[in-house]
C-alpha cells in the first residue's frame, strides 16, 4: 500500500544511532540467530505507568535509564517503575507533549517538546535552551561536534558549541522545510530526509538529490528516515520501502518491501536492519533474509513509532499502542503457536535417537531435527500423561483415558486398556525394565507386562496407595515406587514401604532422580525434596524448613554445571545440588534458590506434574519442562551470560520523615530527623526483578549489608553526623556493580553541640560554689532555730503519719491502675495497632478453639484469606501513609460485612483473614463475594485517585479431622489461584489440598 506524502504527523526517527556498545560487558543479543517469534516478548502500556500509549521516541541515558517521550511527558524507567517529567519549572519544558529524545556532543539527553522546546537533561538538573519557532523532529551530532536539528515547518538548523545557530530553509536550497530525519556520512555531508525528498547539505549549502545528476534511482516522495549502515551505505526510508545508497545509485533493498512504509531504520551491532513501518509492523531484513512481526505476532499496534537497542541487547519498540520489547531470556517456550498440538503439556521423553516427544492433553508431537510433527492413532492422539523408550527403541505411551500403547516404526503396534487386564487406562508412569518387563503405574494400581501378558504386582493391597505417579529402576535393583501416599521399592521379590512420617508428613511422590554416583536417590514430592541415602539407608528431606520457598515439587533435572532444576506450580527453581546434599545430610540449615517464571521467558510459570517424565535434560544439555502452556526451555549454560551483565546501581531518591530529597541537591537534614528512607536502582532490564543489592552506611554500619532485591534500605534515629549511604548493584551470581553514593549530614539539637556542654559545665560549677556559701549560712541559722524544730517535731511526726496514710491510699489507687494497665495491655497484644482487628496471635488462638469447637458441635467452619491486588504500588507510589489510609478503610469494609461471631484479623502486611463458625461453603461464598464488591466499590479517591482497589480471595471449609495448618495452607491455595486467574476474584478451595 502506498502512504501519501501528507501522513504529516507520522512518527519519525529517532536519528540519533548510538548503542552504547563499549559500554557493554558481553556481546549484544544477536537476533539474526533466531526468529523473532522465537524471542521473549513484553509490553508495557499506560496501565504500567507510561502517561500516553504512542511512544514518539526512546533513549538510554549514560547512567543506564531508558527515556521515553510521549504525547504527555517524557517517562524515565529504571526497569520496576517510571517517573513521568511534563512541563514546568523543573524541565523548562513548554509543553507536556514530548517527541524526540536525542543526544548532544557531549553525551547529554536532549528532549524536545511540541512547542519548539528543548531540554538538557543532566545528572543533577535539567537546563531549558532557548526554544524554537517550530517542534523539533530530528537530532544529530556530527563528527566536527555541531549539533544538526530537524524542524517541523523551519529546515534544519546547525547550533555549534558555542551556541550559534545556522538555519538552512528555502533560501538555501531546502525547498521542503518539513524534515523527518538527517544523518552525517563520512564524508561529513548532511544527509536530510523531508517530506519533499531526499536533500544534501555540503558546503553550508543544500540541494535535492533528485535534481543532482550525480545520484539515482531514488523515487520521488517523502523520506521518512534515514541512517548509515555498517559498511558506511546510507539507508533511506521511503512511503514506498527501503533503499541503500552505493556507487551514487538508489537500489530497493528488498523488492517485497515496495509497498511498505519505512517509518523507522535501525541497524544493530550484527548488521541487521531492523523496519518500523506506518501499519505493518516490524520487519528485520539479516544476512538476506525478511522477517516479519505484526500484532498478529504479540505487536501492542502495527504502527512502530521509535525504535532503539540497549545496552543488554534488548530491541525496544515503540508502537501507537504502547511499548514493546524483544528480548534474549533463560528461558524459551514452543507453544501452539509455533506448530504445538496443544499447550497444556504432561510429558517429555528424549529417545535415543535424539528425538524429543512432546505428550499434551490433545495428543503426543514429536521433535525430529528442526521439525515439528503431531503423531495420528489410537492413545497417541488422546491426552499423553507417561512416557518410556523400550530397549528395542519403541516409544511406549500411556494416557489419560485410553490406556498404554506401543509406538514402533511409525504406527501404535499394541495396545493395552483395562478390558487388557491394567488396572485403569490412566497410566501415570511407565518403566520398561528389560527386554520383556514393562511396569505400568496406573491410578488404580501396577501392572507388570511380560511377553503381552498383563499382572499385577505380588503385595498389591501394601503399596501406600493404589495411586501409581512415578517409577524408577535402581542400579542396584531396586523398582522405586511413587505414590499419592507415600514411597516404596520392590526388590528380590518384597515390597519396602518407607516411613516419610518423620519429614513433614510428606505423601505423594511426583517424580524421581537418580544420582549418577549411585549414592543416592532424590524424589519431588508435596512436602520439598526427599535424598534417599543408599549406604545408609536413611531419608532426608530439603523443604520449606531449608529456605525453598513453598511445599510442592513435580520433577528434579540435573545439569552440567551441578544445579538441580525442579518444576512446581509456582515456576522452575534451580537450586546448588551440593548445598541440597548437605542440607539432607543434616550438614547444612539452609540453601538458596533462584526462582524462574514468566518474566525469564516462560509463558507459562506454572509446570504440570502427576505425570511422567515432566522434564528431562537432553543430550545437548538442554532443560525441558512441561507447562500449562507449552515446552519451556533454558540452556543452563547460558545464564552465566545474564549474570556477566553489570547492572549500574543509581540512588534516585532520599526521603528524611516523608519528605523526598534528590541526591544531587540533598541538603543539611534538620535536627530530630528520626526516619530515612533510601531508594535506590539496579539499572538491569532483562531481569530487573532478579537484581541484587547490597548497601553500606559508613559511620553506622560496620560492613556490607545484603538487601536481596530490596531496593530501598530504612535508618531510624541516626545519631547526629555525617554519613555516606553506598550501594551496589548485580544480577544473580554475577558481578558487583561500582558502588554509588550520596553524602548527607544530620544536624543536632543545640543540646547535642559541645559549646553547650561547656557551658552547662561552667554552670554547674557556679551552681555548687553559690551552693557551698548557702550551706554555710544554713548552719549559722541552725543553731537559732534548734529549739524552734524541736517544738515543731512532734507536729511534723503527726504530718508524717497522716502521709502515709494518705500514701496507703494512693498505692491501692495505683495497684488498681497497674491492674487495668494490665488489662490494656493483654488487649495490644492480640490486637492490630493500625485496624483495631485481631492479629496474628489472636487468630493462631481463636483458629485452634474453633475447629475444636466446630469438631465437638459437627457444626461447619470456613476460613477466608483475603489480599489486596498490587498493594505494594499503592505503597511505592502514594506512601506507605497512605497505604495504612487504606489498610484502615479495609478493615471497617471487613467489620460492616462480618458478624459479632466471626474472628477478624490482620494476618499481614495487607493480607486479612475472617474465620466464619457455624457457617457453611455456600453462605461463605456469598460472604467473600460481598466483601470483594465493597472493596473494589471504596471510595479512595482522595486518596489513590484513579488507582482501582481489588482484592483477592481464597475460601475454604474445615473438612473433618483437619488441623489449622492444613485448613490454612488450602485457603492461601485458593488465594493464589485468585491472583493467577486474574484477581479481583474469589476462588474456593480444593479438598486434595493441591
Amino acid at each position: 500500500m502506498r502512504v501519501k506524502a501528507e501522513v504529516e504527523y507520522s512518527r519519525i526517527a529517532c536519528g540519533v544511532f548510538f548503542l552504547f556498545a563499549v559500554l557493554l560487558l558481553i556481546p549484544q543479543m544477536t537476533y539474526a540467530q533466531g526468529k523473532l517469534t522465537d524471542f521473549f516478548q513484553e509490553s508495557w502500556t499506560t496501565r504500567d505507568g507510561l502517561p500516553h500509549n504512542t511512544i514518539n521516541s526512546i533513549q538510554q541515558t549514560e547512567d543506564g535509564y531508558l527515556w521515553f517521550a510521549t504525547w504527555e511527558g517524557v517517562a524515565r524507567f529504571n526497569g520496576r517503575s517510571m517517573e513521568v517529567f511534563g512541563r514546568g519549572e523543573k524541565t523548562g519544558l513548554p509543553d507536556t507533549g514530548t517527541y524526540n529524545l536525542g543526544k548532544d556532543c557531549q553525551g547529554n539527553l536532549l528532549v524536545t517538546s511540541a512547542r519548539g522546546g528543548l531540554s538538557k537533561v543532566r545528572p543533577e538538573r535539567w537546563v531549558a535552551e532557548p526554544a524554537f519557532s517550530s517542534m523539533v523532529r530530528a537530532l544529530h551530532c556530527d563528527a566536527a561536534g555541531d549539533l544538526w536539528l530537524g524542524t517541523d515547518n523551519a529546515g534544519v538548523i546547525r547550533q555549534q558549541p558555542d551556541g550559534t545557530r545556522t538555519r538552512f530553509s528555502a533560501a538555501q536550497g531546502l525547498t521542503d522545510e518539513r524534515v523527518y530525519d538527517l544523518v552525517s556520512d563520512k564524508d561529513g555531508a548532511i544527509w536530510v530526509g523531508t517530506a519533499g525528498g531526499l536533500f544534501r547539505i555540503v558546503s553550508e549549502q543544500a540541494q535535492a538529490v533528485d535534481n543532482d545528476k550525480r545520484f539515482s534511482g531514488l523515487p520521488d516522495g517523502p523520506v521518512f528516515s534515514v541512517k548509515v549502515d555498517l559498511k558506511d551505505r546510507l539507508l533511506i526510508g521511503t512511503e514506498n520501502g527501503v533503499y541503500r545508497l552505493e556507487n551514487q545509485r538508489f537500489t530497493r533493498l528488498d523488492s517485497r518491501l515496495d509497498d511498505v512504509a519505512a517509518l523507522e531504520l535501525l541497524v544493530g551491532q550484527n548488521g541487521a536492519l531492523w523496519i518500523g513501518t506506518v501499519e505493518n509492523g516490524l520487519f528485520r531484513i539479516h544476512n538476506g533474509e525478511l522477517e516479519h512481526l505484526s500484532a498478529q505476532e504479540g505487536l501492542p499496534n502495527n504502527r512502530i513509532t521509535s525504535l532503539f537497542i540497549d545496552r543488554e541487547g534488548s530491541l525496544w519498540l515503540g508502537t501507537n499502542g504502547g511499548l514493546f520489547r524483544l528480548r534474549d531470556a533463560p528461558f524459551s517456550t514452543l507453544t501452539d503457536e509455533k506448530g504445538l498440538t496443544d499447550n497444556f503439556v504432561r510429558a517429555l521423553l528424549q529417545a535415543r535417537d535424539g528425538s524429543i516427544y512432546i505428550g499434551t492433553s490433545r495428543g503426543l508431537d514429536v521433535i525430529q531435527g528442526d521439525q515439528l510433527k503431531a503423531l495420528n492413532g489410537k492413545v497417541v492422539s488422546s491426552s499423553v500423561l507417561s512416557l518410556a523408550q523400550a530397549p528395542d527403541n519403541a516409544i511406549w505411551v500411556g494416557s489419560y483415558t485410553q490406556g498404554l500403547a506401543r509406538w514402533h516404526e511409525g504406527k501404535v503396534q499394541q495396545a493395552f486398556t483395562r478390558d487388557s487386564g491394567l488396572f485403569s487406562n490412566e497410566v501415570r508412569a511407565i518403566l520398561p525394565v528389560d527386554d520383556t518387563r514393562l511396569w505400568v503405574g496406573t491410578v488404580n494400581g501396577l501392572n507388570i507386562i511380560q511377553n503381552r501378558l498383563v499382572t499385577a504386582l505380588p503385595q498389591q493391597n501394601e503399596l501406600p496407595s493404589p495411586f501409581i505417579s512415578s517409577l524408577l529402576s535402581a542400579p542396584d535393583g531396586r523398582i522405586w515406587i511413587g505414590t499419592a501416599k507415600g514411597l516404596a521399592y520392590w526388590k528380590d521379590n518384597q515390597l519396602e514401604v518407607l516411613d516419610l512420617g518423620p519429614h513433614e508428613q510428606a505423601e505423594f511422590i511426583f517424580g524421581f532422580y537418580q544420582q549418577p554416583d549411585n549414592q543416592a536417590l532424590w524424589a519431588a514430592s508435596d512436602r520439598g525434596l526427599l535424598r534417599y541415602d543408599y549406604a545408609s539407608e536413611s531419608l532426608g528431606l530439603v523443604g520449606v524448613s531449608a529456605g525453598m520457598p513453598f511445599d510442592k515439587y513435580f520433577q528434579i533435572v540435573a545439569d552440567e554445571q551441578g544445579f538441580f532444576w525442579v518444576s512446581s506450580n509456582r515456576g522452575i527453581i534451580r537450586i546448588n545440588s551440593e548445598h541440597a546434599t548437605q542440607v539432607a545430610l543434616g550438614e547444612r540449615t539452609s540453601l538458596d534458590y533462584e526462582l524462574f517464571g514468566e518474566s525469564d521467558g516462560m509463558v507459562s510459570s506454572q509446570a504440570n506434574g502427576g505425570s511422567n517424565p515432566a522434564a528431562i535434560k537432553t543430550h545437548d544439555g538442554d532443560i525441558w519442562i512441561a507447562t500449562a502452556k507449552g515446552v519451556a526451555r533454558v540452556q543452563p549454560e547460558r545464564l552465566s551470560e545474564f549474570s556477566a551483565i553489570v547492572p549500574p546501581a543509581v540512588i534516585e531518591s532520599l526521603v528524611a520523615d516523608g519528605k523526598p530529597y534528590q541526591p544531587a541537591n540533598l541538603p543539611l537534614l534538620p535536627a530530630g530527623t528520626n526516619r530515612i528512607e533510601i531508594r535506590y536502582a539496579g539499572l538491569g532490564f532483562v531481569m530487573p526483578s532478579k537484581i541484587q543489592y547490597r548497601t553500606l552506611l559508613e559511620g553506622f554500619d560496620n560492613d556490607w549489608v545484603s538487601r536481596n532485591t530490596q531496593t530501598s534500605s530504612e535508618f531510624t534515629n541516626l545519631p547526629p553526623g555525617e554519613y555516606e549511604f553506598k550501594v551496589m548493584a548485580s544480577y544473580p551470581d554475577g558481578e558487583w556493580s561500582q558502588q554509588e553514593s550520596v553524602r548527607f549530614s544530620i544536624q543536632p539539637f543545640f543540646w547535642q553541640r559541645t559549646s553547650f556542654w561547656v557551658l552547662v559545665i561552667a554552670l554547674v560549677l557556679l551552681l555548687v560554689s553559690g551552693l557551698i556559701k548557702w550551706r554555710l549560712v544554713s548552719l549559722q541559722r541552725a543553731a537559732n532555730t534548734l529549739k524552734l524544730k524541736v517544738d515543731e517535731q512532734t507536729a511534723e511526726l503527726r504530718e508524717k503519719a497522716e502521709s502515709l496514710q494518705r500514701a496507703d491510699i494512693e498505692k491501692s489507687a495505683l495497684v488498681e491502675k497497674i491492674r487495668q494497665q494490665s488489662e490494656a495491655f493483654e488487649l495490644q497484644a492480640r490486637q492490630d495497632a493500625l485496624t483495631g482487628l485481631g492479629n496474628r496471635r489472636a487468630f493462631d488462638e481463636a483458629i485452634t478453639r474453633e475447629l475444636s469447637r466446630a469438631r465437638r458441635h459437627e457444626s461447619p467452619l470456613c476460613l477466608i484469606l483475603l489480599d489486596l491486588d498490587f498493594f505494594k504500588r499503592v505503597n511505592d507510589q502514594f506512601s506507605h501513609a497512605i497505604g495504612d489510609k487504606v489498610l484502615t478503610l479495609v478493615a471497617q469494609s471487613i467489620r460492616e460485612n462480618s458478624r459479632e461471631i466471626d474472628t477478624l484479623a490482620r494476618w499481614g502486611g495487607e493480607e486479612f483473614a475472617l474465620l466464619l463458625p457455624n457457617t457453611c461453603l455456600e453462605d461463605a461464598l456469598a460472604l467473600a463475594e460481598r466483601l470483594r464488591q465493597s472493596i473494589s466499590q471504596l471510595d479512595c479517591r482522595l486518596l489513590l485517585g484513579d488507582f482501582s482497589l481489588t482484592g483477592s480471595l481464597g475460601l475454604a471449609e474445615a473438612k473433618e479431622g483437619e488441623n489449622a495448618e492444613a485448613l490454612l495452607h488450602r485457603a492461601d491455595n485458593a488465594l493464589y489461584r485468585a491472583k493467577e486467574e486474574g484477581r479481583n476474584r474469589v476462588c474456593v478451595a480444593t479438598t486434595d489440598n493441591r
